[in-house]
């Protein structure tokens, strides 16, 4: 009960969000914008958005097998797709919960798969970073809030690789964590073994190769409302508000993403009805998508774990 009410407030949520962006934008300004917004191109956002799943899918695996724990194709697919329902969870710390998919169905500990959902997420940040640099060197927004999540990851890495920092910080986990203290401890191994450096630049690469194809996305959504502006710019605000909204700790960073975009692309010029339609339908084609395809994909095959799940 308490699970379905904090998604009817997640929806809620989304619908506030919503019609505030309507009522900024005029809904009748934005309903004939989105009329004339050429729809065929939101089946090819979704490809996009698909293929940056199956790239971030190689990643996930990556740092599972670094980490000691090994799945067959089916049910890493499974995992992995199913944790996309908890996207619109604050900061995606609800994919947490593909560690859980694990250990039902092979038992591992979770102090060995959180990390690694942890770890994933960093690449994600830092691939979305990476594609967020150069709009920011070019366009001269957003400047600090890159510094500060780089400022952490360097922060966070130094502590998982200083022997001494480690050492103290575990001993006073332990302190706290009583019985589950040889839990911090596999976390830490696990945090080590996932982080190794080649890997996670490796890997940080390979997400921003993956987040560009929703940035391409976004890209061919301004197209279909018949906007010119140039893909880096697309890129830039993307991957900017996607960052944004990440930091933001909302559920699905509802409200501070859209605002991001719709607030970029009216200061490089669109309409607030074109900004606000592109923002929407970008949103639906990311972020309602995967969680929708991540819900479908549990609910349809989760039979197939029932006596594990």
């Amino acid at each position: 009960m308490e699970k379905s009410s904090k998604v009817w407030l997640i929806i809620l949520f989304a619908v506030a969000v919503y019609l505030l962006m309507g009522i900024y934008a005029d809904f009748r300004k934005l309903a004939s914008t989105l009329k004339d917004f050429r729809w065929a191109f939101l089946l090819l956002l979704f490809a996009l958005t698909t293929t940056n799943y199956l790239l971030r899918f190689i990643k996930w695996d990556f740092f599972l097998k670094r980490a000691g724990v090994y799945l067959n194709l089916k049910d890493n697919l499974f995992v992995f797709f199913s944790g996309l329902a908890m996207i619109i969870t604050p900061g995606k710390i609800g994919e947490i919960w593909k560690g859980w998919l694990i250990k039902d169905i092979n038992g591992e500990e979770l102090s060995k798969t959180v990390p690694v959902v942890i770890v994933e997420r960093i690449t994600d940040v830092l691939g979305l970073a990476i594609l967020s640099i150069f709009g920011v060197l070019y366009y001269k927004q957003g400047v600090y809030l890159i510094l500060v999540l780089l400022l952490l990851f360097l922060l966070f890495f130094a502590a998982v690789k200083s022997r001494t920092a480690s050492t103290w910080i575990i001993s006073k986990l332990e302190t706290k964590m009583g019985k589950y203290a040889e839990n911090i401890k596999t976390m830490h191994k696990t945090f080590e073994a996932t982080m190794e450096s080649k890997g996670l630049i490796g890997m940080s690469l390979l997400s921003a190769f993956a987040w560009f194809f929703e940035c391409l996305g976004m890209y061919i959504v301004i197209l279909g409302f018949k906007e010119s502006l140039n893909i880096t710019l697309a890129t830039f605000i993307f991957s900017f508000a996607s960052l944004a909204g990440a930091v933001s700790m909302i559920p699905g960073g509802l409200g501070v993403a859209e605002a991001t975009i719709s607030g970029l692309l009216r200061f490089f010029g669109s309409a607030p009805a074109t900004s606000v339609g592109i923002a929407i339908i970008i949103r639906l084609g990311t972020l309602w998508y995967g969680a929708i395809m991540g819900m479908s994909v549990y609910l349809v095959f989760r039979g197939n774990y029932k006596n594990k799940i």
